[in-house]
């Protein structure tokens, strides 16, 4: 039997959420960002990826995630294309999680986003009035 298993660590770009499938199957989904540094000059490279979780445990874990936070997965890679509202040709990558470890952001990260959240909430209730 061959299996791939992508080992992925990085941050998450996103808040994780949790959606349903047509069928009524409960799933969990963020972005997750991962830094490489190359070169001599360490330039750095950044790559995205979607994660998803079907399993008990990714779904639990998949909704504690906050932006920010430092998470590890494991899973299978998924890749599809499609066509932008431009025409342009892009292409996707995502994993189906069987395991994610939940590592908190920095302090300083997390009173940040709840800084900006604040911020966010101040415009609604401007527009509001």
């Amino acid at each position: 039997m061959n299996q791939q298993t992508l080992v992925l660590m990085g941050r998450a770009t996103r808040d994780a959420e949790t959606l349903t499938t047509k069928t009524g199957k409960e799933f969990s989904k963020f972005g997750m960002a991962i830094n490489e540094y190359r070169g001599q000059d360490r330039q750095d490279e950044v790559s995205f990826y979607d994660v998803v979780g079907f399993s008990n445990q990714t779904k639990v874990v998949g909704k504690r995630v906050r932006k920010g936070d430092v998470v590890l997965v494991f899973g299978k890679p998924e890749a599809s294309a499609y066509q932008s509202k431009d025409g342009e040709l892009k292409a996707n990558f995502s994993v189906s999680a069987n395991y994610i470890n939940l590592f908190s952001a920095p302090e300083h990260l997390r009173k940040a986003n709840a800084n900006e959240e604040s911020l966010d909430a101040e415009d609604d209730s401007e527009q509001e009035l």
